[in-house]
Parts: C-alpha cells; sequence; structure tokens
C-alpha cells in the first residue's frame, strides 16, 4: 500500500514538473518570438524631414540648397509611406502643399514642376508680375526667360519752397531724376512677338519675379514717369554705388572750375535749373 502510494505521488510530480517545462519552453519561445517582432520593427532607419516650413510651390531646388531638409533617425514603423530616401527624388518636383516644419518629407507631398507654370518660381514674398510696354522697353528680341534685369526710373518732382506765397513754376521747383530704382530681377516670361496678348498700344509684355514691396515700387515708377528695363550681365554682374542723375549732375559732370564757370557764366552749379 505504502509502495503504491509512493509510485503514484512520483508519477505525479514528474507530470506537474513536465507541464512546468513544457509551459516554461512555450513562454520562452513566446518571448523570443515577440522581442524578435519588435526588433525588426524598432530598428532605426534615416528619413529626410523639413527643418522649417515648406511653402507650397516651392521648387525641389530651392528645397535642396536653403536648408529646407535634414535628417533624422525614427523608427523603421513610424517611416511614412513614400518618405524620400535621397533629396535627389524631389529636385525636379514642386512643393503640392505647405509641409510643415518637423514633418517627414514624401514625394507624395510634391508633383512635376511643369504643372506649376510661374509658380514654380515665386515663394515666400516673391510675386509674378506681368507688365506691358514698348518692345524697346522691355528688351523684346533680347531679353529670354531666365535673364535678369535693372528698371531705370526718370520721374518728375517738385522741391517745395521754403517760404509761403512762392510761384513754383516762376522759381524753378520742377526738378527731374533719373535712377535705377529695382535691381536683379528674373525674367519670368519675355516678351513674345506681339500679337495676342491685348496689353499695351504695342501688344508686348513681360512677366518679372520681385519681392512684394519691389512690385508696389515698379507700379509707382510706370504710373508716375518714364522708365526702362535694362539687361544684366551673366559673368560677374556687379553695381555701380546708389546715384541720381539730374540736370546739375548731367551738365557738370566730369568739369572742372574752369568749364562749370563757362557753363554757368560764373554762378557755380547751384545756378543750373530745369528747363521748362
Amino acid at each position: 500500500m505504502k509502495g503504491t502510494l509512493a509510485r503514484y505521488r512520483l508519477r505525479n510530480t514528474l507530470m506537474a514538473g513536465g507541464l512546468a517545462a513544457a509551459g516554461a519552453l512555450l513562454v520562452l519561445l513566446y518571448v523570443m518570438s515577440y522581442r524578435s517582432d519588435v526588433q525588426s520593427g524598432a530598428g532605426l532607419v534615416e528619413v529626410f524631414v523639413a527643418a522649417r516650413d515648406i511653402p507650397e510651390g516651392t521648387d525641389g531646388g530651392t528645397v535642396l540648397g536653403n536648408g529646407y531638409l535634414e535628417k533624422q533617425s525614427v523608427l523603421r514603423r513610424n517611416v511614412i509611406g513614400g518618405a524620400i530616401s535621397s533629396p535627389g527624388q524631389i529636385s525636379n518636383l514642386a512643393a503640392s502643399q505647405t509641409i510643415v516644419a518637423g514633418e517627414q518629407v514624401t514625394v507624395r507631398q510634391f508633383h512635376p514642376a511643369a504643372e506649376q507654370g510661374v509658380l514654380a518660381s515665386i515663394s515666400g514674398n516673391r510675386r509674378a508680375m506681368t507688365i506691358p510696354g514698348d518692345p524697346e522697353q522691355l528688351l523684346a528680341g533680347i531679353v529670354t526667360e531666365g535673364d535678369h534685369v535693372d528698371v531705370l526710373a526718370n520721374v518728375e518732382y517738385f522741391i517745395q519752397p521754403q517760404f509761403g506765397g512762392v510761384d513754383a513754376a516762376q522759381d524753378d521747383f520742377r526738378r527731374v531724376a533719373a535712377r535705377v530704382v529695382l535691381r536683379d530681377l528674373v525674367v519670368l516670361r519675355a516678351p513674345g512677338d506681339g500679337s495676342g496678348t491685348g496689353l499695351g498700344e504695342s501688344g508686348e509684355a513681360i512677366t518679372l519675379a520681385l519681392s512684394d514691396s519691389q512690385a508696389q515700387k515698379l507700379l509707382f515708377a510706370m504710373n508716375n514717369g518714364e522708365w526702362w528695363l535694362v539687361l544684366r550681365p551673366v559673368a560677374r554682374p556687379g553695381d555701380s554705388p546708389e546715384s541720381v542723375e539730374t540736370i546739375e549732375s548731367m551738365l557738370v559732370d566730369g568739369l572742372g572750375v574752369k568749364g562749370v564757370d563757362q557753363l554757368t557764366r560764373g554762378y557755380g552749379s547751384g545756378s543750373i535749373g530745369s528747363a521748362g
């Protein structure tokens, strides 16, 4: 009887031990499988994110060359579909939406720049402005898309008399001055052949890229004086010091004292006045 009971207890103990070992093995296998799954999704990979907001319409070249992108390491499972692995993937594209700083950059947020038209060339405070004019004013047949131009303006103005009751017309307070009012504007569309545009008497027009404040100045020059576009060089362009041309500077520039006396009959350059 005692021997039978001992054998029964031994059998139960062995069965319990076997079940415990099997359970432990199953738990170990589950933990190893779970850890493998987690590690496969937790591996760090490098993605490109927006270092700052990328405005809608920004072309890929601008994105690449102006510090809009930065690399970050993220969990593999957190990589967004379409995320770019190389900046070159968007070099010929333009942003189809605003991309917020810190957001992963994907090819889905861009479209071909050709679909943008003029918008592909402006962003931020940049504007596109179409200007009608004579072929000579607009450099028609000379300027091409991508060229840079300055705007030269000739504007009439008046000097306020210092004393009341002075007749401005008789005392020559009417003045005219010429100067370069805007520099280095990009040509987005060059003047065509003058047909079918319906702009101005000549039918010629040019589209320039400029800031919003430059657009104000250009509109003022167009409506309050004479203006002309001047083509800038491609090789090492430079600018002379800012200056303004008046009747005095036009006639006296480069003359010595004798020449000024001869011109003004000894009264000096201050005696020169504008005609009319």
